[in-house]
């Protein structure tokens, strides 16, 4: 697995905007250690140091939170299609990939690109992830874990 230090250190540009550095402590508790400004962008507001599992609909929190710890523990990434709602009260369909990285710590970090499949209107903002359409676990070498 790459290291949180060796991700930090060679950013790719084109990515970085979206790219959301998320640091596992519980199945309850995901926080957005960095947020790219695309991202900012996209949801309207600066969401690091929150909860990352605040901007999901309640019915989800517990099985995102399960995939975000299992991508610690049992080294995997994950591929996910979701629909959000914009705050206009559009949905649209968002595809995020996320995968682990080690830290000297030995926490639990992962880094996610998120984008939506369609622009975002100038002044709209991304306010809720409500479905998750679909998931895929990402083999990076330990194996994938049974679907949680």
């Amino acid at each position: 697995m790459p290291d949180l230090q060796d991700f930090l250190g060679e950013p790719l540009p084109e990515l970085q905007p979206f790219v959301i550095l998320l640091d596992v402590v519980s199945v309850t508790e995901v926080n957005i250690r960095l947020m790219g400004t695309g991202l900012v962008q996209l949801t309207g507001r600066e969401l690091t140091r929150t909860n990352s599992l605040d901007i999901y609909a309640p019915h989800l929190k517990k099985s995102v939170g399960v995939a975000c710890m299992t991508m610690h523990t049992h080294p995997c990434g994950q591929i996910s299609e979701r629909m959000v709602n914009t705050a206009s009260g559009l949905v649209m369909p968002a595809t995020s990939v996320a995968l682990p990285l080690t830290t000297k710590k030995g926490a639990g970090c992962l880094a996610a690109y998120t984008n939506t499949r369609e622009p975002v209107a100038t002044g709209d903002s991304m306010i809720v992830v409500h479905d998750i359409m679909s998931r895929e676990w990402i083999d990076i070498g330990a194996g994938t874990p049974a679907d949680k």
